[in-house]
């Protein structure tokens, strides 16, 4: 207890025990009973953690056991959450089903089999069609993302100045290669006119050249007969001395019927990796307009970390589910992420500027750069809410919602 003057019994003290984000227990430390300035070991009569391979969090929380000057009975005045087990949510891929396909035109190459029909754009390397057996989702594919809109924070240090090549790298990618292979054969797709891939698996390889040759991305999409898509992203040949990332991650646009959320991860309120404690883990349900924070000027915002999974689906419950063997961030707008982008120089505009579009667009990171706030003159956020320029890579997996 390191109040001045009140003692611990002035309180109501409860807990709430969380599997995967869902209660499956509570109780109360009753009779707590301490002095400022004094400490103690209290047990709790929680019940045992059942499953080896789940989450579980203990939440506190600290409410007025009576009512006081300007703060009524029952306010609360302290809360703090704490893991107790870490849990496993790594995607298995499939090896049971009808076999995958692959078909290719002069425009575009497929995969399919009676569980997922996706399509990809030859030009560019895009996912361009996903379907699961309700129509296409797919309004932009995945494209590799090292940036993000600026806040009033950046400015302070001309954020779009120092960090602007990696505005420029997401938004120029050459492709280079393009492969598609099984277990026992590879196809350069960008030579070959006529390919025929079987298998239980599909991996289609894609690689981008990077302006100024600063690096290059390259994409994997590994596809598994239940229709499961794996995605991983690497980072490689990066050169030395680049200034630091605003982001490592990905984008991809879908239809807007898909605009109920659901995550396992911080939440309710948005969140980022230097200003996230508030937030606990838990299981929340949001819609996509309900993501979104209106900023009276216009910046990054609606961002949720430490999430183990998140689904996208419509009011029939189909969707897509995303996760991955290590937390993701993840936000989702009615809007493109230069809409929140103020560009070079601060702007003067307004939550009247941003306008509601007809999709939904999904960020899915490895890491997003801390918003920073110490000042907002000068300096940046601290180093380790900041993404070096390295070699690196993540993966997550698209799962199908029915």
């Amino acid at each position: 207890n390191v109040y001045d003057f009140t003692n611990l019994n002035e309180f109501n003290f409860s807990w709430v025990l969380l599997e995967n984000g869902k209660e499956v227990g509570s109780g109360t430390i009753d009779n707590l009973d301490l002095e400022p300035y004094q400490s103690k070991i209290i047990t709790l009569n929680v019940p045992i953690l059942e499953n080896n391979t789940n989450d579980y969090h203990i939440n506190i929380y600290v409410k007025t056991a009576e009512k006081q000057p300007l703060i009524p009975q029952g306010h609360m005045v302290a809360f703090e959450q704490f893991q107790l087990q870490k849990g496993s949510f790594n995607p298995v891929l499939a090896t049971n089903g009808s076999p995958l396909k692959t078909a290719k035109n002069n425009a575009d190459l497929s995969i399919s089999n009676n569980n997922i029909n996706v399509v990809f754009d030859l030009k560019t390397g895009h996912l361009k069609s996903l379907d699961y057996g309700n129509g296409n989702i797919i309004v932009h594919g995945i494209q590799p993302n090292f940036w993000r809109a600026t806040t009033d924070n950046d400015f302070g240090f001309n954020m779009p100045k120092h960090f602007g090549i990696w505005k420029k790298a997401t938004e120029k990618q050459k492709l280079v290669s393009m492969f598609v292979k099984n277990k026992t054969a590879t196809v350069d797709l960008l030579l070959e006119k006529d390919i025929s891939l079987n298998g239980n698996t599909i991996t289609l390889e894609t690689s981008y050249r990077l302006p100024d040759d600063i690096a290059k991305i390259k994409m994997e999409y590994t596809i598994d007969v239940s229709g499961q898509i794996t995605i991983k992203n690497s980072l490689l040949d990066v050169k030395k001395k680049l200034p630091n990332l605003p982001r490592f991650g990905t984008n991809f646009i879908i239809n807007k019927a898909f605009n109920q959320v659901n995550w396992y991860g911080r939440g309710p309120l948005e969140n980022y990796q230097d200003r996230k404690t508030s937030q606990f883990v838990g299981n929340y349900k949001a819609s996509v307009s309900e993501l979104y924070f209106p900023y009276i000027r216009p910046q990054e915002n609606g961002y949720r970390t430490d999430v183990r999974w998140v689904t996208f689906t419509n009011n029939q419950g189909q969707g897509i589910k995303v996760l991955g063997p290590k937390y993701i961030g993840f936000s989702a707008h009615h809007q493109y992420n230069s809409d929140f982008d103020a560009g070079k120089t601060k702007q003067q505009r307004h939550t009247i500027d941003i306008k509601e579009r007809d999709f939904v667009n999904i960020n899915i990171d490895n890491e997003l750069m801390g918003i920073g706030g110490d000042t907002s003159w000068w300096t940046r956020p601290l180093d380790e809410y900041q993404i070096k320029a390295k070699n690196q890579s993540f993966s997550y997996s698209i799962i199908p919602v029915e």
